[in-house]
Parts: C-alpha cells; sequence; structure tokens
C-alpha cells in the first residue's frame, strides 16, 4: 500500500453535549465526554469530526463508506471528464498494447540493447497499473462523522480476523489523529472482541481473545470504567 495521511479536525466542543443533555431535563448538565462515550447515550452524537484521508486505496475508502449511519463520505470520483482518479488509465493500456505490437516487430530486426529498453519501458507502465488500477485506484476520502459511528466503525475496522490488514492499518492511523483532538474518544475506539469483553460475534473466532495483546487492551479499556459500571460492589452492599 502506497503512503498515505490522515488528519482530524474536531467540529463542536463539550459545551454543545451539555447543551444537548441539559434539553433532556430540567436542569444544568455536568456531563463529561468520556461519561457519555462510555454509556453511548445519545448526546455524543452532538460530537462531530471531519476526517481527511488522502491517497488511500480505493477498496479501503469503500471499507469506510459503507458506515453510513453518521457518517458523510466524501470521495475522490474516478471519472476521466471530473480529473479523478486513474486518469489516462485507458489511454496508459493502448499505449503498452501498441509497444507490445512494436517490440514483437523489432525482435529479428533490431539490436538486443533497443529490445531491452523497450522492455524494461513496458515494464515501468505495468508496474504502474499494478498500483493505480481498480480496487487500488488511490483516491481522497473525507468523512464528516459524529463519535458514535466512529465508536461502531471501530468495533468492525480493527478487528484483525475479519477486517482488511490495510484498512485496520488506516483505521488504527485514524484513532491515533482522533487521539490529539479527543482522548476520550479514542480510549473508547476498541475492536469488538474488547467491546464484548471477549465474545467474537464473527461465525468464527480469530482466537485474538485468547492472547497477550488482547489482555493488555482489555485492561486498557475497562481501566475507564468505575467498579460500579463493571458491577463490583461491597458484599455488604448487595441486596439479597
Amino acid at each position: 500500500m502506497k503512503a498515505f495521511t490522515v488528519s482530524v479536525r474536531k467540529l463542536t466542543d463539550e459545551d454543545l453535549l451539555r447543551e444537548a443533555c441539559a434539553t433532556t431535563f430540567m436542569g444544568e448538565s455536568h456531563a463529561a465526554l468520556i461519561s457519555l462515550y462510555k454509556a453511548e447515550h445519545s448526546p455524543v452524537r452532538t460530537q462531530i469530526f471531519w476526517v481527511s484521508l488522502k491517497n488511500i486505496p480505493l477498496y479501503i475508502s469503500t471499507h469506510l463508506i459503507r458506515h453510513h449511519v453518521g457518517s458523510v463520505p466524501f470521495q475522490l470520483t474516478c471519472r476521466d471528464d471530473r480529473n479523478g482518479g486513474n486518469p489516462g488509465l485507458i489511454q496508459k493500456i493502448d499505449a503498452i498494447n501498441e509497444k507490445l505490437a512494436m517490440l514483437l516487430s523489432m525482435l529479428n530486426q533490431s539490436s538486443y540493447a533497443a529490445q531491452e529498453e523497450t522492455i524494461h519501458n513496458i515494464i515501468e507502465e505495468l508496474n504502474w497499473l499494478k498500483d493505480n488500477a481498480d480496487r487500488y485506484t488511490p483516491v481522497n476520502l473525507s468523512l464528516c462523522v459524529n463519535a458514535q459511528s466512529l465508536l461502531d466503525m471501530s468495533k468492525l475496522r480493527l478487528c484483525t480476523g475479519c477486517a482488511a490488514r490495510e484498512t485496520v492499518t488506516v483505521f488504527r492511523a485514524i484513532k491515533q489523529e482522533i487521539a490529539k483532538v479527543d482522548p476520550d474518544l479514542a480510549s473508547m475506539m476498541v475492536r469488538k472482541c474488547v467491546y464484548r469483553n471477549g465474545l467474537c460475534g464473527e461465525p468464527r473466532c480469530c482466537g485474538f481473545n485468547h492472547t497477550h495483546e488482547f489482555e493488555t487492551e482489555l485492561k486498557d479499556y475497562t481501566s475507564h470504567f468505575s467498579e460500579k459500571q463493571k458491577g463490583i460492589f461491597h458484599q455488604s452492599k448487595v441486596i439479597s
């Protein structure tokens, strides 16, 4: 996968989240971002982000666009008449076909050096096609996305068992950029088996939930929750 870039801007703030909370009851809200992110209550949708990805493969962009609830995508077109991704692809293929035809006619008529140069040029153009054709077409993608949508994306796009390896790489980079503008949200962006405390929702579990890395991620995730949230009570307070 070619080099890509990720940037994130946060468009709303904690005051808007509290205003949304206060609208639902008579009083003033003092809710913290981390508290609402843990609960995933509706006011988290007031937290809006602009996620900008440059030079990612088309198939990874497709994976992210599928998360359409709470996320509005803006993707680079691939139309030839709109200066989009893969400009001149058909012309490149036509040019290669012409060179191959020329090479065939040269085989018994020219020196080996001339043939070698032509073959080298064709190899370079074929490598260009490999990096730019079809699913690997480099595109730009921007998402106007709320916090709940990012939480939901994380459960699937950080999964090393089912998500494409390159998609995991891109989404980890998104999470790293989120951490710069909203560390509370980033701390809640985890893969599904961590979110479900070890349960896998896929038809066949990859086994990550039995690894040391899983235990480390789970410990870090649950460290943000109180004993009450974990269901840990003093025995004397348990009502029989």
